[in-house]
């Protein structure tokens, strides 16, 4: 760090305004690269709009009791067969850290799954949103009919949304049965690892002045 960069850090002080900012940026940044099953539950269509959408768009029926119950038999399964290779004996007595980092790796691949999916539906829910807000324009192009009498752009991005909504709400499912029975068998709630870079507010602005400046 050269000497304008240290004087910055040791002699700057944030505002409120800047604070907020950077612990805004430092939780979306935490949340895309480690999202928690409850970011996945904040994009998701809840349980009442997939009873709506289902059958409005003609999409196959999703059966959620099954599919939260395969995720929590894919991870009694991992349980089961790795609980002989992974839990050691440590002074006559158990070790599941083994077993347990094993299933957190397991169940983090189901949420990011879900998560992933979860994002892609917002995004197409957006777009069909703002499609459909777009009626208030005077050319109206949107509300037309397709070619050959086919649907037309806001009815293809709203079932785009639809179909994409479906598919979120299923693995997220799965993840929540993946979550659940985590936390029956480790006797704790899943949490996703978050790497701490350990850089506090002061040198974050510092370093983000001093990258500006050239130093």
């Amino acid at each position: 760090m050269s000497d304008a960069n240290r004087s910055i850090a040791q002699n700057y002080t944030a505002s409120k305004g800047e604070v907020r900012r950077f612990n805004e940026a430092k939780q979306r940044t935490q949340k895309n690269s480690a999202p928690t099953l409850a970011d996945v539950l904040n994009l998701i269509p809840t349980e009442g709009q997939i009873a709506k959408i289902v059958p409005a768009f003609g999409l196959e029926t999703i059966d959620p009791d099954e599919i939260t119950g395969a995720g929590a038999n894919l991870i009694r399964d991992q349980y089961t067969l790795f609980s002989p290779h992974l839990v050691s004996i440590i002074r006559e007595e158990q070790n599941f850290m083994g077993l347990k980092m094993h299933l957190d790796r397991m169940v983090d691949g189901i949420v990011r799954s879900a998560f992933g999916a979860a994002q892609f539906y917002e995004k197409h829910r957006a777009i069909a949103k703002d499609a459909a807000d777009s009626f208030a324009n005077e050319d109206r192009d949107e509300d037309r009919m397709g070619v050959d009498g086919g649907e037309n752009r806001v009815i293809g991005l709203r079932r785009i949304a639809a179909e994409n909504g479906a598919k979120a709400y299923a693995i997220a499912c799965l993840a929540q049965g993946a979550c659940a029975e985590y936390e029956t068998l480790m006797g704790e709630a899943w949490k996703p690892y978050v790497k701490d870079t350990g850089r506090s507010l002061a040198q974050g602005v510092a370093a983000a002045q001093a990258d500006a400046l050239g130093f």
